[in-house]
C-alpha cells in the first residue's frame, strides 16, 4: 500500500480508502466489523464516512467495530454534513447550527472524541461561506475535527473558501471528494488543476462508476433487482448504454492484463496525475478482497492511451455530477 500526502495538510493516507455507505444497509454488521478490521491489516488507514449513510448507521457501526478491535489510534475518520437529516428547516445544509449540531451527533455514533476529516458534503448556495467556515473554524480550535475538507463542490466557491480563509485566518480545506472514474472524467478539466494549484488532495468517489465499471450491467434499460441502480433513479441516470460498452472492452484490456475489471478501473485512477486516493465502497466480502488487489497493478504507457481511447481526457459518457445543482465543464 502506497501512502500519500493529503493536500496541504501533514497526514498520510492510503492510496486506497474505505468507504462505508453499504454499512449498516446492504452490508450486514458482522461483514462490516470483518471488512474494516481486514481493511486495517491491509494497510488502509482512512475509513470514510457521512452522517446520512444508512440514516447514520454507518456511523454506528464504524463507533462499535473500533470500539471493539481497539483500533482507533491506527485508522483517520471522516465524516460529513450538509444533506437533510430530519424534518426541520434548519435539519440540512451548511448554516453554523447545523454543522455544529451535525458534528456532535456524529461524534457520539462514532465513539470518538475528534473526527480526522470533516467535509461539506456538498456546497450550499444558501447563505454565505463565511458562516460555515467559522463554524468550522470553530469545531478545529474545540479539538472535535482536525481538518476540513468539501465534497463535489464548484472550483469557484472552493477557491473562494480559501480567500476567506486566508482573510479571516481560518483553516483551509485541505482536500476536495469529487467523483471520477473511466466513464467521467470532468475533474480533468478544472478541480484537478484547481486542486494542485491550491495544493489540496483529491479523495474520489465512485470508482466502479456505479458498478458499471464492475460488469454489473448488461443493458441500461433492464437492471437488476438487487443493483443499486435499481435503489433510486439518481443511480439509474448514472448507468449508460456507452458506459456499458466502454466496460465490456475494458473488461477485455483486464482478461489480457490478468487481472479483474474492477482491479483494472481503480488501479487507472490510481496511476491519474493529482489523485491522492479512491473510495473503495465494498457490499460484500468478495468485492472488498477483489479490489484491494489493485494496489498491485501497473499501468504502461499503452495501457493509459487505451484507456483515453475509450473515454477522451476530461470528458464523460454518464453523470455522476447529477446530485448536486451544478455541473462541471
Amino acid at each position: 500500500m502506497e501512502y500519500r500526502r493529503l493536500g496541504r495538510s501533514g497526514l498520510k493516507i492510503s492510496e486506497v480508502v474505505l468507504g462505508t455507505m453499504n454499512f449498516g444497509l446492504q452490508t450486514t454488521k458482522q461483514d462490516s466489523f470483518r471488512i474494516i478490521d481486514a481493511a486495517i491489516d491491509g494497510g488502509i488507514n482512512l475509513l470514510d464516512c457521512a452522517n446520512v449513510y444508512a440514516e447514520g448507521e454507518s456511523e454506528r457501526v464504524i463507533g462499535e467495530a473500533l470500539a471493539a478491535n481497539g483500533k482507533r489510534k491506527d485508522v483517520l475518520i471522516t465524516s460529513k454534513a450538509f444533506l437533510p437529516m430530519g424534518d426541520g428547516p434548519n435539519d440540512r445544509g451548511n448554516s453554523r447550527h447545523h454543522i455544529l449540531e451535525a458534528c456532535e451527533n456524529s461524534l457520539r455514533s462514532l465513539k470518538t472524541d475528534h473526527i480526522d476529516i470533516y467535509f461539506l458534503h456538498r456546497t450550499d448556495f444558501n447563505l454565505p461561506q463565511e458562516e460555515t467556515l467559522a463554524a468550522l473554524d470553530l469545531l478545529v480550535q474545540q479539538g472535535k475535527i482536525r481538518y476540513s475538507g468539501c465534497s463535489t463542490h464548484p472550483p469557484w466557491r472552493v477557491v473562494e473558501a480559501i480567500w476567506i480563509a486566508d482573510k479571516h485566518h481560518y483553516p483551509k480545506f485541505v482536500c476536495e471528494q469529487p467523483p471520477y472514474n473511466l466513464l467521467d472524467r470532468r475533474i480533468e478539466n478544472e478541480i484537478v488543476p484547481m486542486c494542485r494549484e491550491y495544493d489540496l488532495g483529491i479523495i474520489s468517489w465512485s470508482p466502479l462508476a456505479q458498478g458499471v465499471l464492475a460488469g454489473r450491467y448488461q443493458e441500461a434499460d433492464n437492471l437488476p433487482a438487487d443493483s443499486r441502480g435499481a435503489f433510486k433513479d439518481i443511480y439509474a441516470e448514472r448507468i449508460t448504454r456507452q458506459g456499458i460498452e466502454v466496460a465490456q472492452q475494458l473488461a477485455e484490456k483486464a482478461r489480457d492484463k490478468g487481472c479483474s475489471l474492477p482491479q483494472l478501473a481503480l488501479a487507472w485512477i490510481l496511476h491519474q496525475p493529482g489523485i491522492t486516493a479512491s473510495i473503495i465502497g465494498p457490499r460484500t466480502w468478495d468485492h472488498f478482497g477483489d479490489l484491494l488487489q489493485a494496489t498491485d497493478i501497473e499501468l504502461n504507457r499503452s495501457d493509459l492511451e487505451f484507456c483515453d481511447g475509450l473515454v477522451a481526457p476530461g470528458m464523460n459518457i454518464s453523470d455522476h455530477f447529477n446530485t448536486c445543482r451544478w455541473k462541471p465543464e
